[in-house]
């Protein structure tokens, strides 16, 4: 195989793939816009780029990543195996976020990235970048050969060793032809010899170098370094091996790997220096890349966790040392992932990488700004003036993110909470500093969110005090200190009972029985609520079946499955399960859902719940009303009940706006085939109100207090048929 070399000819032609043919005619316009001395030739298929490439040459390839018969990795590999492909640098055009991808393509020789969509600005300063250094590297090699054959009297016969050049040994040719610079100074710094390669990079001949000042031929700073280094080699004796140099000729930069030795007489003294020197510019570029992949977001282009740490560091360091004050943000964008699952992924990640480039906007030259998370990002305020200061500074980050954006052409709005740590003043670690920052950040979100807060010491004591509570709830699972009570649900007209609603309580060996809004937030926050929530599953089962086998036939049965249950547990899976293992109806189980979890893996959500209502389980929607209602996901859903939320019921005396929204939201239920509960029904009034508004069922303290489950058979007479024992799911 053999990969022919264009470069003998004025126009560079550059070989684009990409198997769209649309941005196949963008990237070729693309070159057009570079000048005339650059072409194109482009290909949808990968492989008949590569039989092209048997025969043609390129200058610079321009290849898509993701390719149906071969992915970029693979072309580009394919190229180096060929015998002149190892040399020409290789552009891959990558999404934003595919940071395996561009490892696998650094693995296999890529030299740099655009990221798709391309701006035709920085595809043209890129690839033109990439084809001077290669251009310029390709030109001293060439260079070198010339001088090479001008220098070289050959003979007619080439197998004899005394074929060697009249006036050059061997080792002298060898010297000249490897694509290295090698030079030899003497202590005086005079140059007494360099090889053709070297002597290419100053457009001269050995012979023209030999006897000159060799740092009178390159930059003030190359010579300074170069001296220096000279001079220590002559003092020590020693080599001083593995350092970088840049070299600019004719305003391209390119980047060696030095090293400087001993030039030592036959005496074994040392009378100068020798320097050999090899171009490494292209890996120099691929190992920034990795550098920049294993540092950065790859999405919004911001630093990332790991520079963060550096980052925080150096500012403890520095305030510790000049005796200044500086600050770490913690900022979580407000409900962003309500955006991301209704509008898309896409448009959220438009969202981010907008919010990136406000932040860096709005911050100042000695402060720093990283994503850390999904939709949480990291602010460094490397010098404040106190509180005051910090007051002034997130105010003004909290105005840009909150002007509108647009996202898929449809303005948007959105806030963010903010948590503080001092630095030093709260901290002088890293990771403690953050996890204050994230103290405060959350108490920012409970009070009313799109606002800052400062870390103080009873958020402290608060997280204390949750660490200390998670304890006691791992304890509390396998000390069997859970129990369930059961509060009855009755028909609105008949005050039949219908239903009951299973409630968790805890049993605490000290504090007495302990309701959900003292443990349930805890349980969320450290993962406990998925094993908690298979207990719940697993206990209102059982119970169903032990008053069966009492000749209790209990009505059907809510669960309620928090949004966390359902992202990290197969619920379909645990319910099923527990009604096959003890052998009772679907219909007696009810699962009620939040409107949170409807916007959250929206289609995992709805097969899940298709899955349970086809197996005959009741569906719920919990606290109606008091999230992000949507029509489209009532309609969509296999929702059995909306369950009005007790903060309308408990204003409906009052409020004529509350007992409106109540009869709206009974009427669409009934339009959609649904049953509505009205939960937190305290007295007559309110009753009376409810019946009129077209509420089917109704719970709370006025019909009935949660009952234990030893007291269930007052309720439930053994053997006795319930009115309406079942409402239709």
């Amino acid at each position: 195989m053999s990969f022919v070399s264009y470069c003998e000819t004025m126009t560079m032609r550059v070989l684009i793939v990409d198997d769209r043919p649309t941005n196949l005619r963008i990237y070729a316009q693309f070159v057009s816009m570079m000048g005339e001395n650059y072409s194109s030739v482009t290909f949808t298929d990968p492989v008949e780029a590569l039989d092209w490439l048997q025969n043609n040459g390129a200058e610079l390839l321009v290849v898509d990543y993701r390719m149906p018969k071969m992915n970029g990795a693979e072309f580009i590999k394919s190229v180096r195996r060929m015998s002149k492909g190892g040399d020409v640098p290789a552009i891959v055009i990558t999404a934003h976020q595919d940071r395996e991808c561009r490892l696998s393509a650094l693995d296999a020789g890529a030299t740099d990235f655009l990221q798709s969509p391309v701006s035709h600005v920085e595809f043209c300063r890129r690839a033109m970048s990439l084809l001077n250094k290669s251009q310029k590297s390709d030109n001293l090699r060439k260079r070198a050969s010339e001088i090479e054959r001008k220098h070289a009297s050959l003979h007619d016969t080439s197998d004899d060793l005394d074929s060697a050049p009249a006036n050059k040994s061997m080792l002298e040719q060898i010297i000249d032809t490897i694509p290295i610079m090698i030079n030899a100074t003497d202590r005086a710094g005079l140059c007494l010899f360099t090889n053709a390669y070297q002597s290419a990079l100053f457009n001269k001949t050995p012979d023209e170098m030999v006897g000159r000042v060799y740092t009178d031929l390159v930059s003030p700073e190359l010579a300074r370094n170069s001296d220096r280094r000279d001079q220590l080699v002559l003092k020590s004796q020693q080599p001083i091996p593995h350092y970088e140099e840049k070299f600019s000729s004719d305003g391209v930069e390119l980047i060696f790997h030095c090293n400087k030795s001993p030039l030592l007489n036959h005496k074994g003294e040392t009378i100068g220096v020798l320097t050999t020197a090899v171009d490494i510019t292209a890996r120099k570029l691929a190992e920034e890349h990795r550098t920049h992949l294993a540092l950065h977001d790859m999405l919004t282009g911001l630093p990332n966790r790991a520079l963060l740490a550096e980052k925080v560091r150096n500012t403890i360091h520095l305030c510790k040392k000049d005796g200044h004050e500086a600050a770490l943000l913690l900022l979580d964008l407000d409900r962003f992932k309500v955006i991301n699952d209704t509008r898309g992924h896409h448009s959220g990640d438009t969202l981010l990488r907008e919010v990136a480039e406000r932040l860096l906007d709005i911050i100042g030259p000695n402060d720093f700004a990283a994503r850390i998370g999904g939709d949480e990002f990291a602010i460094i305020f490397g010098k404040v003036e106190g509180p005051d200061d910090i007051n002034s500074r997130c105010t003004k980050l909290l105005k840009a993110i909150n002007e509108p954006y647009s996202v898929s052409g449809v303005s948007q709005v959105i806030g963010a909470s903010i948590g503080v740590s001092l630095i030093p003043s709260d901290g002088n670690d890293y990771e403690e500093l953050l996890r204050l920052a994230d103290l405060a950040m959350y108490d920012a979100k409970a009070n009313g969110r799109n606002c800052h807060r400062f870390f103080s010491e009873g958020m402290n004591q608060i997280a204390q005090a949750d660490a200390a509570l998670e304890i006691e709830l791992r304890n509390a699972l396998s000390q069997n200190q859970f129990e369930l009570e059961y509060q009855p649900i009755v028909e609105a007209k008949t005050l039949n009972y219908v239903g009951l609603e299973a409630l968790i309580r805890w049993d605490h060996p000290t504090r007495g029985r302990l309701l959900p809004l003292q443990f349930i937030r805890v349980a969320e926050d450290t993962g406990i609520m998925d094993m908690l929530g298979k207990w719940v599953i697993a206990e209102v089962c059982r119970q169903i079946r032990k008053s069966a086998d009492e000749g209790i036939d209990l009505p059907r049965v809510a669960i309620n499955i928090s949004p966390r249950q359902f992202q990290n547990q197969y619920v379909c899976d645990e319910v099923l399960k527990n009604i096959s293992l003890n052998g009772i109806s679907p219909s007696k189980i009810v699962v009620e859902i939040t409107e949170e979890l409807l916007l959250n893996n929206s289609d995992h959500v709805s097969k899940s719940l298709i899955r349970l209502r086809d197996a005959g389980v009741g569906i719920s929607i919990d606290d109606f009303g008091t999230g992000y209602s949507s029509l489209q996901y009532l309609r969509d859903l296999p929702a059995n009940c909306l369950k009005i939320d007790r903060t309308f019921i408990s204003r409906i005396e009052h409020s004529a706006a509350d007992r409106a929204i109540i009869g709206t939201i009974s009427h669409l239920a009934h339009a959609l085939d649904m049953r509505v509960i009205a939960e937190g029904v305290e007295n007559d009034a309110q009753l009376e109100l409810l019946q009129a508004s077209g509420c089917d069922e109704m719970q709370g303290f006025k019909i009935a207090r949660p009952q234990r489950p030893q007291d269930l058979h007052k309720l439930f007479p053994a053997h006795q048929q319930q009115v309406a024992s079942s409402a239709k799911a």
